[in-house]
C-alpha cells in the first residue's frame, strides 16, 4: 500500500472536491472545516448508521447541516439525560435507605441485593436432569452477577480514592465506609443498571411503584433496569460528544418490553430505536414518570421539532429521509397528546 502523506486543510478541501464530489471552497468554508475537524467532522458524518451507507453529499453546506443537527441534538438532550440519571439514582436511593434504615453498602448488599435467591434449585422438582442442570447454571450465573457487582463496587471506590476523589478521601481517612449515595455518584449508568438488576423483586417493585410505572407493563418489576439500560448508550454518547443523530451509539438491541411499555403509555407505535425520534419518545416518557412539568417537556419537544425543521431546509430530501423517518410527525403528534394527558 503506498504511503499517504498527511493532508493540509487545503489538501483536504481538494480531496473532498476531487475524490468525493463535494463542492467546497473559500476562506469561510475552510475555517468551518478547520472548526469541525476533518476527522471528527467529515469522517464522522460521511455515513448514516453504518460505514457502508455513505451519504452522497454534493455541497459542503449539506455536511455542515448534518453536523449542526447532531450538535444541536446533543445540546437539547444533555440536560435531559443527566436529569434522568440523577433522578433515577435518587429514587432508588430513597427505597434502599427506607428498606434497610442504612446507607451502608454491606447492609444493602446483604438485605436487598439477593435477587439470585429466586433462582435457587433447592427444594424444587424438575422434569429431568437436563432441566435441573439448566436451572443450576442459571442460578450460578445470577450468583456470579451479584459477586461481580460487589467486586465492581469495591473497585470503583478504590479507584476513586486512588484518583484523589474528595468524598472517598474524606470517608476512608476516617476509616468509614463510603455511603451508598456517594457510591452511586461514582457508578456509570450501566453499572447502576447492573446494581438495580441485582435487587430482589420486592425492592424492584417498590422502585417501579415509586416511579408510577403501570403494573400491567411491569409485572416482574424489571422495567426500571430496562429503562436504565435503554438510556445508557444514548447518555454516554452525548456525554462523550459522540455522533448521535443516526443512533449508531447503540451497543445492542433494546428490550422489546421497553418499547411495548412506552407504546402502551404514550400511544406511540413502531418504536425500534433505530431513529433519534424514538430516543426523544424514550426521554419524554421518563420525564413524565419523574413528574417534570408539562411546560418543560413541551419545550423539549418544540426544540426537537425546530432542529428537525432546520435539517429539512438544509439537506436534500433523500438525505433527510434517511435520518428522520416518515413516521416522525405521527409519533410527535401522539407524544404531544401524551404530555397533555
Amino acid at each position: 500500500m503506498p504511503y499517504s502523506r498527511p493532508k493540509s486543510t487545503d489538501g483536504l478541501m481538494r480531496y473532498l472536491r476531487d475524490k468525493k464530489g463535494i463542492s467546497i471552497s473559500g476562506s469561510s468554508q475552510k475555517r468551518k472545516l478547520m472548526n469541525i475537524g476533518y476527522y471528527h467532522g467529515y469522517k464522522g458524518y460521511r455515513y448514516i448508521n453504518t460505514p457502508s451507507n455513505h451519504v452522497h453529499y454534493t455541497k459542503f453546506e449539506e455536511l455542515v447541516a448534518v453536523y449542526d443537527f447532531d450538535a444541536q441534538l446533543k445540546a437539547l438532550f444533555y440536560p435531559t439525560v443527566m436529569l434522568i440519571e440523577t433522578a433515577f439514582k435518587n429514587y432508588v436511593l430513597d427505597i434502599l435507605v427506607a428498606s434497610t434504615n442504612s446507607e451502608n453498602f454491606i447492609d444493602i448488599y446483604n438485605q436487598l441485593l439477593d435477587n439470585y435467591k429466586m433462582f435457587s434449585t433447592k427444594g424444587k422438582m424438575y422434569r429431568n436432569a437436563y432441566d435441573r442442570q439448566k436451572a443450576e447454571e442459571k442460578f450460578k450465573r445470577e450468583l456470579k452477577r451479584r459477586l461481580d457487582l460487589r467486586n465492581r463496587i469495591y473497585k470503583v471506590q478504590t479507584d476513586a480514592y486512588g484518583n484523589g476523589n474528595k468524598i472517598a478521601d474524606h470517608y476512608f481517612r476516617k476509616d468509614s465506609n463510603l455511603p451508598i449515595w456517594a457510591t452511586f455518584e461514582l457508578l456509570s449508568l450501566g453499572e447502576f443498571g447492573h446494581f438495580v438488576s441485582c435487587l430482589n423483586q420486592n425492592c424492584r417493585t417498590d422502585i417501579s411503584k415509586k416511579l408510577e410505572i403501570r403494573h400491567s407493563d411491569d409485572s416482574n418489576a424489571m422495567m426500571p433496569q430496562r429503562l436504565i439500560y435503554a438510556t445508557k448508550d444514548f447518555r454516554n454518547a452525548i456525554a462523550h460528544n459522540d455522533v448521535i443523530f443516526d443512533t449508531r451509539f447503540r451497543t445492542g438491541n433494546i428490550d422489546k418490553q421497553v418499547g411495548n411499555a412506552i407504546s402502551n403509555a404514550t400511544g406511540v407505535r413502531g418504536l425500534t430505536f433505530e431513529t433519534i425520534t424514538d430516543y426523544l419518545v424514550l426521554s419524554i416518557y421518563q420525564l413524565k414518570l419523574l413528574h417534570i412539568s408539562k411546560t418543560e417537556i413541551k419545550r423539549i419537544i418544540s426544540g426537537f421539532e425546530d432542529i428537525v425543521e432546520k435539517l429539512r431546509n438544509n439537506v436534500p430530501i433523500s438525505i433527510f429521509n434517511q435520518i428522520i423517518y416518515t413516521d416522525n410527525n405521527a409519533k410527535l403528534t401522539k407524544l404531544k397528546n401524551f404530555v397533555k394527558s
